[in-house]
């Protein structure tokens, strides 16, 4: 019995946003029942009425927006006598809240849960959350069952994926001459989309499931974080899912796919292929590229001088070997707390279950500037993720100078929105269109169905706009375009956007956030004075950039600027200068409303109106496909079985007996490096599946470090039954050397949970 909620912080709440499966909505039927509030025999029991769901989120809701005005102390969570669960989170005007009543979800689960939403939410909106519950009722439905499907998705990928559980990257390691093609693939399609009036296409990668197979990007592209990595990722594994076991694969004998059936590649369903398996009888060719079935090794970077993401070029027949791993001699001892100074760099984390730790010889190292105590990264070639030499790697990525803008179709049509053919910061956005509804504008009556994944066909492709982080702007707008190669590979191509205004109009939102009427009276002179000047200035920077507005954008620069008028008028300069810890007059808190509404609206206008594509984009988005997938057709079956079975633990056993498991992550590039834990739970199983144990005590085990984390340890070591566990954090300098934590950091308990995703836990 699950829920996820987003309301309005404010006296009467307002639904945002709601996901809950069928067990809550059926639970939430029968107390509606014996309240009263609705009879048994008008119940349809698939669905809930969001007005019963007000009714019963009204007091909770009420008594944490008191308790967090006048106290600042609202509620971080609430257990029921049932062991029923409610979290709490405040993000910004909005409250969310996450619960739990049949016990699989923990607090601290919970918590990172509403974090990850949180960050879903934005990669779609940006900082206008708002657009969450448009008055159309279909819209809404639409909006609704996106994002409660990609949050299902996370759910399965956390408790599926250690990449996901971690939450660092997972390269794919596949023979050099594979790495080699597919980044030369990557190159050709951005010069494919650059000649063809994409000028703006900085960013292409492979995915192969839930696991990076390559990344290229062009010079001038900014750099792109690990953790909008990952939730691309995140949008490709729910858009095009795989419901492909290790099993299903490796149970039918391959087909060797001859040239011919390269020509033209069919785009198959999961079903089609999983059938098309159990038909097949004949058995691959000793010298197929996809091999026969024995293991596949990871490539030694050390005697390969070619190994990196962006050129890698030896043949599948190659003979490889896994990498070989030790441990830092002066590991701290166990459970020491974290000391460390500001020369250390970011942290390098391990998970192991055994008492035996292994690290990679080939990790990336910290460089401490002893002049200017700032830490920089040399980062070895076979952990450079950007496609690029790593002897560029402090100038790899700069600003883009082309302001030559791209034409897209969105999957979200708006009602109130309207259509532009152009991104510029200086273009302007033609008269409103009028909506035409389809069903009764007067919202009179609203249900929840239970969250499904959404059916999205297999051989489509998909644009939509992103925000992504950046060093300037915390959601700068991109076009992700995301193209089904092969059933289980995606391809994405990230389009940045010329984002000068969004820079202005998401800083001018924060400054705003200390004037809410919650917190206005909680800050100080100092903190009051310094948003009102920054107001001030984005105000004036927002105004220049559209001064040559047209249409329905020239009335919102109007109202912007009587709306600004109207703030100056009624005395901001003059209460911020005041000090008084009072609330503002009614005319002033209404203006600073209005005007973070106007400055939403414009951010909605500019970067998420729907645009419309031309037929020379579309046809050379065909011809991507179509040539990426005549050149990975053969390795089909090779790449799908090395997502599932990327590293097998069967190098390491000698050099570690009893070594059951390992996790090493790089936290200076956030990459990952454990062994596959494939588990395939079957009606009927007896528990007994040694990969099933192994994967319960990896997560187990997971969820408990990270409360010591947090706690400020580096090391700890304990028993559980017949299994050691053990967990080593260290630093390193430029030589690869350890270094001594000599601080104890300052760690919020409360705060976010460690990871990249909801915020940089390591950085």
């Amino acid at each position: 019995m699950k829920c996820v909620i987003v309301l309005m912080n404010s006296g009467i709440p307002d639904i945002v946003f709601m996901s809950a499966d069928a067990s809550f909505i059926q639970h939430a039927n029968e107390v509606a029942i014996d309240k009263g509030l609705i009879q048994r025999n008008d119940v349809s029991w698939e669905k809930l009425d969001l007005n019963i769901a007000t009714q019963f989120f009204s007091p909770i809701v009420a008594s944490h927006s008191l308790l967090a005005c006048e106290l600042n102390n609202g509620y971080s969570f609430i257990t029921c006598e049932n062991d029923s669960i409610f979290v709490f989170k405040d993000f910004g005007d909005h409250l969310y809240i996450a619960f739990n009543g049949d016990g699989e979800e923990s607090e601290d689960f919970l918590c990172r849960k509403l974090m990850i939403f949180n960050k879903i939410v934005c990669l779609h909106y940006g900082p206008v959350v708002d657009d969450l519950r448009p008055d159309s009722i279909a819209k809404r439905e639409e909006k609704w069952v996106t994002l409660g499907s990609v949050l299902n998705t996370w759910l399965q990928l956390y408790n599926q994926e250690q990449c996901f559980l971690f939450e660092a990257i997972e390269r794919l390691q596949v023979n050099q001459g594979v790495n080699e093609m597919c980044i030369n693939l990557l190159e050709l399609t951005l010069k494919k989309m650059g000649s063809n009036g994409e000028k703006n296409a900085m960013h292409t990668m492979l995915l192969v499931n839930a696991k990076l197979l390559a990344l290229f990007s062009t010079p001038k592209a900014k750099e792109l974080q690990p953790s909008d990595i990952l939730l691309l990722t995140l949008l490709a594994c729910d858009i095009y899912p795989s419901i492909e076991t290790l099993d299903d694969m490796l149970s039918h004998p391959f087909k060797a796919v001859d040239d011919q059936s390269c020509d033209t590649p069919e785009l198959l369903s999961n079903e089609c292929m999983m059938e098309n398996r159990r038909q097949t009888s004949s058995t691959a060719n000793s010298g197929d590229a996809s091999g026969d079935g024995e293991d596949f090794h990871t490539p030694n970077s050390s005697n390969s001088p070619a190994n990196t993401p962006e050129r890698c070029c030896t043949p599948v027949e190659e003979e490889m070997t896994l990498p070989e791993i030790t441990l830092p001699s002066d590991i701290p001892t166990i459970m020491e707390p974290i000391n460390h100074n500001s020369q250390q760099s970011p942290s390098k984390d391990v998970n192991v279950d055994q008492d035996i730790s292994d690290s990679e010889d080939n990790v990336a190292t910290d460089v401490v500037d002893p002049c200017t105590h700032h830490v920089g990264y040399h980062i070895p070639k076979s952990l450079d993720i950007h496609g690029r030499d790593t002897c560029e790697h402090e100038d790899r990525f700069f600003t883009p100078q082309n302001d030559r803008t791209i034409d897209f179709k969105a999957l979200y049509d708006e009602q109130n929105q309207i259509s532009e053919t152009d991104y510029s910061d200086d273009d302007t956005v033609p008269e409103e269109v009028q909506p035409t509804f389809q069903e009764n504008p007067i919202f009179t009556f609203a249900t929840l169905k239970p969250t499904k994944p959404r059916q999205f066909p297999r051989n489509e492709k998909l644009r939509i706009p992103v925000f992504l982080r950046s060093h300037s702007c915390e959601y700068t707008p991109h076009i992700a375009q995301f193209i089904p190669i092969l059933p289980g590979i995606t391809m994405v191509i990230l389009s940045e956007v010329k984002s000068k205004l969004a820079e202005y109009l998401c800083k001018a939102l924060d400054s705003l956030e200390p004037l809410d009427h919650d917190k206005v009276e909680r800050q100080t002179r100092v903190t009051l004075k310094r948003a009102v000047d920054g107001i001030d200035m984005y105000i004036k920077k927002i105004r220049e950039l559209l001064q040559k507005s047209r249409g329905v954008l020239l009335r919102h620069f109007n109202s912007l600027n009587a709306c600004w008028d109207n703030c100056r008028k009624f005395g901001l300069f003059q209460y911020s200068d005041s000090g008084i810890p009072e609330p503002m007059t009614p005319r002033l808190e209404s203006a600073v409303s209005e005007l973070k509404r106007i400055l939403r609206t414009i951010f909605r206008l500019k970067y998420l109106s729907p645009k419309h594509s031309g037929p020379l984009y579309e046809k050379t988005l065909d011809s991507v496909q179509k040539h990426t997938a005549n050149h990975l057709c053969l390795y089909q079956q090779y790449l799908t079985v090395k997502a599932q079975r990327n590293i097998t633990m069967t190098t390491y056993l000698e050099k570690f007996p009893g070594l059951i498991h390992f996790v090493y992550i790089d936290r200076t590039a956030d990459l990952i490096t454990a062994p596959a834990v494939n588990v395939t739970k079957t009606e009927g199983s007896d528990g007994r599946d040694a990969s099933l144990l192994i994967h319960d005590k990896v997560w187990s085990m997971t969820g408990k470090l990270h409360r010591f984390i947090k706690e400020g340890y580096i090391s700890v070591a304990y028993r559980e039954g017949d299994f050691f566990y053990s967990y080593f954090l260290w630093f390193e300098d430029t030589s690869g050397s350890s270094l001594e934590c000599r601080v104890i950091p300052t760690i919020d308990i409360n705060g976010p949970p460690p990871g990249i995703i909801a915020t940089d836990f390591y950085k």
